[in-house]
């Protein structure tokens, strides 16, 4: 691989060593390769083309018996506009590329060419943290995927080595580990958690005992919890959001798009989740309730698995998105939004 072309370097034919008197030497493709380490996905090779800003996929094809090349960027990329620097390849539990954007902004592409999916996501850094470098490592049943993390914390420039935590902890919501830089304390019950010194000063949000705590500013590397609890998460916050593509939902003359829609009610199906909000856009949210009168209430909101409905305080406009966000530290999955509508006929 190079900056203008990619080739393949052999001892001529079959299985034979490449020597100083048997080298062969074929160009492949010309997309030229950035300064990015390739890596193998899979039965493909990944590589940031020259320009840092098109991923390619990199097979062998039978049809005309050489390497070609597929832009896995195509359908997103505003998301790898201004470059990437870095990538790693994440095989356990999930299969997903992890990409470094030059701003510092963590970039990850749900790769499973084989199950025909492909998605891109972004996960920004809890208080604007930029990320610098990213590796995975085999640990277990999952590969723990690291990164620095940098920061400016009480006027200083701070730099944070995190992992990410396995997305599948368990039925117990006191075990779901959802803020950024955290830590956890799993003891005896205390109202009283130390040792976020590298935090000093911060605004964190916390999560004790599967319950949403109110946020509180680290003091001496000291929280001081409201209520007493034994398992407790302490860590940046961060928003989790999903919006929905224009609807398509057809009109007496042919498609609907252009056309004038109301979305009149949104049925959404979770699993596993605690806590969301829906509406048109995210200036305009309500709440879904997941709490009700059958339950304690001084208990944490077990998970929820199931159809909640919505009725959708939307107008009339040429787009009708549903957007869906969670702003607390707990889980939401989100498996289908589904939709009721009018459209309008000119």
């Amino acid at each position: 691989m190079t900056t203008s072309s990619e080739f393949t370097l052999s001892g001529g034919t079959g299985t034979q060593p490449v020597t100083p008197t048997s080298v062969n030497v074929l160009r492949e493709t010309t997309f030229g390769s950035g300064d990015v380490r390739p890596l193998r996905a899979g039965a493909s090779t990944i590589m940031v083309q020259k320009g840092l800003e098109k991923v390619k996929e990199v097979t062998f094809d039978l049809d005309t018996d050489g390497l070609v090349g597929r832009d896995l960027t195509i359908l997103a990329e505003h998301l790898t506009r201004g470059g990437v620097t870095d990538m790693v390849w994440q095989q356990e539990p999930e299969l997903v590329l992890w990409f470094v954007h030059s701003d510092g902004t963590l970039v990850g592409l749900s790769y499973d060419p084989q199950n025909q999916t492909i998605g891109w996501h972004t996960h920004p850094m809890g208080n604007s943290g930029i990320v610098e470098s990213i590796t995975a490592i085999p640990s277990g049943a999952e590969d723990q995927v690291y990164l620095s993390v940098k920061r400016t914390i009480n006027s200083a420039t701070v730099r944070h080595v995190v992992f990410m935590e396995n997305i599948y902890f368990g039925t117990d919501v006191a075990d779901a580990f959802y803020v950024d830089s955290g830590l956890t304390y799993d003891s005896s019950a205390t109202t009283t958690i130390s040792g976020l010194n590298h935090l000093e000063g911060e605004t964190v949000q916390i999560l004790a005992d599967g319950a949403a705590h109110p946020d509180k500013v680290v003091s001496g590397g000291v929280v001081t919890l409201d209520r007493s609890a034994s398992t407790v998460h302490v860590g940046y916050s961060y928003d989790s959001k999903m919006q929905t593509l224009r609807l398509e939902a057809g009109a007496d003359d042919g498609v609907s798009q252009g056309k004038i829609k109301r979305i009149h009610g949104v049925t959404v199906r979770f699993i596993d989740t605690v806590g969301a909000e829906v509406g048109p856009d995210e200036s305009n949210l309500d709440r879904i309730p997941f709490r009700d009168s059958s339950m304690p209430m001084d208990e944490a909101v077990p998970m929820f698995d199931g159809d909640k409905e919505i009725t959708f305080p939307s107008g009339y406009d040429n787009d009708a998105r549903v957007f869906v966000r969670q702003t607390q530290p707990l889980p939401m999955t989100i498996l289908a939004v589904m939709r009721r509508s009018n459209t309008f006929d000119a």
